[in-house]
């Protein structure tokens, strides 16, 4: 193991909820996540942008009074990937609350059982959402229900809730085997990483 290796092993084990910045002879685990990360950021962001978008749509075809469809349902539909695909990506980015309580306790040991403790309970809640959100999905897409003004189907949003929870477990389940094998976090791409 080279010193840059060794150095960023033991920042990551003083700091588990430690972003740092990817090693280049980095894991194949490693290397697919943060491509996973990747689209991730841009399904987030495309909802986004048409959830803004639709908004301004909707605000200035109602000041003109023009005879368009109300497109303010895609912005709705957005919601879904802005919110469970972004809490897919915050799980990559280690951005929650747990990661913060973690890096306030005083021993390497603590910091790593709180760590793990909040990737199990991760795990525990996007299983069970994984499963309710298929059943919804599984029935959206039986029943072909769309929503009303644009004949949306009601299994598209259904589906990014599944995609978000597997991914969440993903996620969870990678860094709960960084930290079961000492391996670093490989930090956000394009970052430079967060010690």
């Amino acid at each position: 193991m080279s010193m840059a290796e060794r150095t960023q092993l033991d920042r990551t084990q003083m700091h588990p909820g430690a972003m740092v910045a990817p090693v280049p002879g980095s894991s194949a685990l490693d290397r697919v996540e943060r491509e996973i990360y990747r689209v991730e950021a841009f399904i987030a962001g495309a909802s986004l942008v048409v959830m803004l978008a639709t908004i301004v749509f909707s605000v200035i075809a109602r000041y003109f009074e023009l005879p368009v469809p109300n497109v303010s349902e895609l912005g709705i539909v957005a919601m879904a990937p802005l919110t469970f695909v972004g809490a897919a990506l915050c799980t990559y980015a280690r951005a929650h609350i747990s990661v913060e309580i973690a890096q306030q306790l005083p021993s390497r040991l603590l910091r790593s059982i709180a760590h793990a403790g909040a990737m199990l309970s991760q795990l525990l809640f996007a299983g069970i959402f994984l499963y309710v959100a298929w059943e919804f999905f599984a029935y959206a897409y039986e029943s072909n229900e769309n929503l009303i003004d644009l004949g949306t189907p009601v299994a598209v949003p259904a589906g990014f809730m599944v995609a978000g929870s597997a991914l969440m477990i993903v996620h969870a389940l990678a860094d709960l085997y960084r930290l079961v094998t000492g391996q670093p976090h490989p930090g956000l791409p394009n970052s430079g990483g967060v010690s």
